[in-house]
């Protein structure tokens, strides 16, 4: 009785794992984050996986971009005179 007295405020595990990422970046409608908020206050599991999500986002980040060299100016023309071929 008492779960369905509280699910228009609190979200369930489900819904929260689900919309996990959105409430990280922030895209959630406020009503949602809200019931998100609640849940994560309440359940001990769904907070772990919402730290161990932050933890591998941050690491994410942390990589930066990866530098790509130029192609040769060789391998340039062979790809060009190679899509020309396949034009004709």
């Amino acid at each position: 009785m008492l779960s369905l007295l509280l699910k228009p405020w609190i979200a369930s595990h489900r819904e929260t794992r689900e919309h996990l990422s959105d409430y990280l970046e922030d895209t959630l409608d406020a009503r949602t984050r809200a019931r998100i908020r609640r849940h994560l206050g309440r359940c001990e599991g769904c907070r772990a996986l919402l730290d161990s999500l932050t933890r591998t986002l941050d690491q994410l980040r942390s990589l930066g971009g990866v530098d790509q060299p130029e192609p040769a100016p060789a391998t340039v023309a062979t790809v060009l005179e190679r899509i020309r071929r396949e034009e004709r």
